[in-house]
């Protein structure tokens, strides 16, 4: 990956930014810059009939949160963004404790209404800024949110895949959901994404192919309309992620 010319952040806004699409409704939680910056680059580039509302905007058009998840019960949400401290090899978050949830080495801040997202919205966009096997185990220490239920559980969901910066792991249906490895990062190694991957990726002999690079028009308008739209939400972020 050439660092010169974008970062893994922006490659990771740029992944998860193609995948939406126009006249839908997006959906952003709380301390999520990287999916806020996607839904508003989708919306600058591709996607100007999207409706974004993203937490902590100026112009939140909700009573607080509680009305947001009214309408999320009701079906209006389209996207949703999610991630946890661990992501297990379906897709199931834990979002509560790492170790034992009696006497955990670290107590998270809990699900903060993931398990109603993952039910409710109907894609959901799994992230990680970062990619390693603490992050993925096959197990989960706690089981915040599940990413299937059995066939009689009501639920409107599709997982649609599992973004980081070395990749995309999307659910084979073949292995009955399992995430299997899709793309990687430009110039990253399928096998080295394993060794960073507590869970077996059904890497073959096939090639995987490599996602693409960000275009000049994606990065003019990353760090451009979106920093400035991004700035009054997540200062910090725009300044040091997308300050180019």
């Amino acid at each position: 990956m050439n660092a010169r010319c974008y970062t893994q952040d922006e490659l990771l806004i740029c992944n998860l930014a193609r995948e939406l699409r126009d006249h839908e409704t997006i959906g952003v939680g709380n301390n999520s810059p990287v999916p806020a910056a996607a839904a508003l680059l989708a919306q600058a580039l591709h996607a100007p009939n999207a409706t974004v509302y993203i937490l902590g905007q100026p112009d939140w058009p909700f009573e607080g949160t509680h009305e947001f998840f009214n309408l999320m019960q009701r079906g209006g949400i389209d996207v949703f963004f999610l991630s946890g401290a661990q992501i297990d090899s379906y897709g199931n978050i834990n979002l509560h404790v790492i170790g034992n949830y009696s006497a955990p080495k670290v107590r998270l801040p809990g699900g903060a209404g993931s398990a109603v997202v993952y039910f409710m919205c109907k894609r959901i966009f799994l992230f990680k800024t970062d990619h390693n096997v603490k992050g993925f185990p096959e197990k989960l220490d706690f089981v915040t949110s599940t990413a299937s239920s059995e066939p009689y559980v009501n639920r409107n969901n599709q997982l649609e895949g599992v973004f980081t910066p070395l990749g995309i792991m999307r659910p084979s249906a073949q292995e009955g959901g399992r995430l299997q490895l899709s793309y990687t990062a430009p110039g990253i190694e399928p096998r080295y994404v394993q060794t960073q991957t507590g869970f077996e990726l059904g890497i073959t002999s096939v090639p995987i192919p490599e996602t693409a690079e960000p275009t000049a028009e994606e990065l003019e308008q990353l760090r451009g309309a979106v920093n400035l739209q991004l700035k009054r939400i997540y200062p910090e972020f725009a300044r040091s992620a997308l300050g180019k």
